[in-house]
């Protein structure tokens, strides 16, 4: 499986009052891995440590938190996310819509992940938009959580 190439992606912060959130709108080219076509997406991410009101508003959603669990109350505190993603550290949760799998990423090599899970958050977001599984973000450290009632990672 081939992952899709990022042609670019872009991010302009979007001014926030109050609240305790951080709102992009990202602009996103991929180069489809089969086809060679291109698929532009543009969307909000909200960042945010508490569901705030900004959060209704994203198309993506990232907040501090760990496990499956984590990824399935932020998802069903707003339905409307196509992709949210709570991460603890060097893991990250990912989850399409409030009732998609959840997968999970280990970010690996030295430095610290800042930042990674918001680029990585969006990018799933744009291979959803273009029509790529998710399984398309790349077979290493990509590790399908197990559901029901099991440890919380």
């Amino acid at each position: 499986m081939t992952p899709p190439a990022v042609v670019s992606q872009t991010a302009l912060t979007l001014a926030v009052e109050g609240g305790d959130a951080e709102a992009h709108r990202v602009r996103t080219v991929l180069l489809h891995p089969e086809s060679g076509t291109l698929s532009v997406d543009e969307h909000v991410r909200v960042r945010c440590s508490a569901p705030t009101g900004w959060t209704a508003l994203g198309d993506v959603l990232v907040a501090p938190g760990s496990g499956a669990r984590g990824a399935a109350r932020l998802a069903g505190s707003c339905p409307g996310a196509l992709v949210v993603a709570v991460h603890r550290g060097t893991r990250c949760w990912l989850r399409s819509g409030p009732l998609g799998p959840v997968l999970l990423f280990e970010a690996r090599g030295p430095g610290r992940p800042h930042g990674r899970w918001d680029r990585l958050a969006s990018l799933a977001h744009s291979c959803l938009v273009a029509g790529l599984p998710l399984t398309h973000l790349g077979p290493a450290g990509v590790l399908p959580c197990r559901g029901g009632a099991g440890p919380d990672y």
